[in-house]
């Protein structure tokens, strides 16, 4: 009975293994999978209806956090897993920005430049780590202190990357007219700092436009980096390409 048992416990272990040994369905991968889908269904109601999109879009943000969480629980990080996860971000985000392109064509232009940074910059950097030999985009193999500080600190990187989402989301919903209504009073500080500035702000604005507010440090902060990350990404292109000559010249 005892070696039944066993036996039974080596066959469970032996499939679990199996499963495990399949990068496919890799818990974290299958999250990545899931994440994929709710974006698709997002965008796909986005210009019908608002609040189910935003639903949706959050959900695959959730996912995002938690790809990443159960990786590690489970010891199942990939590289399948790490590009998926980089691109459905940078594909989600830009999708995102192309919808409010198409909600605001009047400002249309910012949204694509927004768009274009931030591929810019993560491609720059993931190809330029690759090439100098960092595992991800987010080795701190950077010349620039700031791009180094910023993925250091997972806090204040995730901090700054919800900022951006926040942002986008708010201005979406901000387009409807359903959410336009004031319905929150400004702080009376963040008013007088507004007007000191030279912004001309009512009382009481939408829920979604303070928020759009509050997190306006954190979306500026992102998109600093993105510029300097971009420049620092070049630099080191350049350098492996002289090293790689100085190799070449020595042989």
């Amino acid at each position: 009975m005892a070696r039944t048992r066993l036996q039974a416990r080596e066959e469970a272990s032996s499939g679990f293994l199996a499963r495990h040994g399949n990068v496919y369905v890799y818990v974290p991968n299958l999250i990545g999978y899931a994440r994929v889908a709710t974006a698709v269904f997002a965008f796909g109601v986005a210009l019908r209806d608002p609040a189910v999109c935003c639903l949706a879009y959050f959900a695959s943000f959730v996912c995002d956090e938690l790809d990443g969480r159960y990786a590690r629980k489970f010891n199942q990080c990939s590289t399948l897993g790490s590009v998926l996860d980089m691109v459905t971000d940078r594909v989600a985000t830009a999708c995102l920005l192309a919808i409010l392109a198409a909600r605001y064509p009047s400002a249309h232009l910012p949204f694509l430049l927004l768009i274009m940074l931030d591929i810019f910059s993560h491609w720059f950097q993931m190809y330029s780590t690759l090439a100098m030999g960092a595992s991800t985009h987010k080795d701190t193999n950077s010349r620039s202190f700031v791009v180094s500080a910023y993925y250091r600190s997972r806090l204040f990187m995730g901090y700054c990357c919800i900022c951006c989402e926040v942002l986008y989301l708010a201005l979406y919903l901000l387009s409807w007219p359903q959410y336009q209504a004031p319905a929150l009073a400004l702080p009376v500080a963040l008013t007088h700092a507004l007007h000191a500035a030279g912004l001309a702000v009512p009382a009481a604005i939408p829920a979604a436009g303070l928020f759009a507010l509050l997190v306006l440090p954190g979306f500026a902060v992102k998109q600093v980096v993105n510029v300097i990350q971009l420049r620092t990404a070049a630099q080191l292109m350049v350098l492996y390409d002289r090293q790689q000559d100085g190799k070449k010249a020595g042989d």
